[in-house]
This record gives structure tokens, C-alpha cells and sequence, in this order.
């Protein structure tokens, strides 16, 4: 199986809706994607997905946010969510997205991300 990773399309959308849906049995993750795509910190490039035979089957999205302690202020990235349709499950797809997001967010000048989400 060729799996193409890439950047979300705006015609992404309602495919993306479906495979966080059906992969997490719930809206509450692809209602995060909406509305964390309308937030001015999103970045599209950060929002990939896996895609076989012109069809997507997966998505990530990492988005920044700031870890503040007494002594000093970090910007970091949320991985999270991840999802693959569950067809698709356990074939290596959910890894591929990850290590092309990392290389992403490391040319974006990231240099930690922290995992959201449960096992």
C-alpha cells in the first residue's frame, strides 16, 4: 500500500470529520479540529493527513501552545488528534503521520511536543 502523507486541504474537511468519528466513536476530536482551525495559532502545514489510492485515511494535527512555569515561558506543540480509520488501523499509517509531522514541526523551528490523548 503507498501512503502519500500531506497537508490538509480545505476539501479535507468533512473526510477528516469522518475518519476522527469513526476512529474515536465520537465528534469530540473532529470538533476540536474545526475549532482549533479557526484559532489564529493553527498552522495548516501542521495539519496532515494520510491519503492511499487518492482516498484519505488518516490525520494529525499538532498545534502550538505555551507552557508558562515561574521562571520562564515555552512554546511547545500538542500532538493530538491522531486518527486513522479503523480499516486502516495497524498498519504502520499513524507512525508515518507522526514522523512527518516531527520532521515538519522541527523545520518550523519546534523543538518538543507533547502527546494529548489517551492509549
Amino acid at each position: 500500500m503507498n501512503i502519500i502523507i500531506r497537508q490538509e486541504l480545505k476539501g479535507d474537511h468533512a473526510k477528516i470529520k469522518e475518519i476522527n468519528d469513526r476512529a474515536f466513536e465520537q465528534e469530540d476530536e473532529s470538533s476540536l479540529v474545526d475549532k482549533l482551525r479557526k484559532k489564529d495559532q493553527f498552522i495548516p502545514e501542521l495539519s496532515l493527513v494520510a491519503e492511499t489510492d487518492k482516498t484519505v485515511i488518516g490525520h494529525i494535527l499538532f498545534y502550538p501552545v505555551k507552557i508558562n512555569s515561574a521562571n520562564q515561558k515555552h512554546t511547545t506543540l500538542s500532538l493530538g488528534p491522531m486518527a486513522v480509520l479503523p480499516e486502516y488501523q495497524k498498519k504502520g499509517i499513524g507512525g508515518k503521520l507522526i514522523n512527518e509531522g516531527l520532521k515538519l514541526a522541527n523545520e518550523f523551528g519546534f523543538r518538543s511536543v507533547i502527546v494529548v490523548g489517551h492509549s
